[in-house]
């Protein structure tokens, strides 16, 4: 009776976790032959900016993953006392 549960919060909680990992998009230059000697201020700067945001957006992610695991635990725990 209680690895059904179980099983649903670990479902949960691994859907959680990828929502949370979902790599998510940025503008920043892939080529890595260029050094940094090579690369504008500005455009470091930008890039810089941009991986800030690329943050953000993850942890943005978070939040909705942190309410599925939330509401399936509170689902588990509600029907245990039954």
């Amino acid at each position: 009776m209680i690895i059904t549960p179980l099983r649903n919060l670990v479902a949960a909680s691994l859907f959680a976790l990828g929502l949370f990992l979902t790599p998510v998009a940025t503008y920043a230059a892939d080529n890595e032959a260029s050094t940094a000697s090579e690369i504008h201020p500005d455009i470091a700067r930008a890039d810089a900016q941009r991986e800030k945001e690329a943050q953000r957006k993850r942890y943005l992610l978070l939040f909705p993953a942190a309410v599925v695991v939330i509401t399936v635990g509170l689902i588990v725990i509600t029907r245990r006392k039954r």
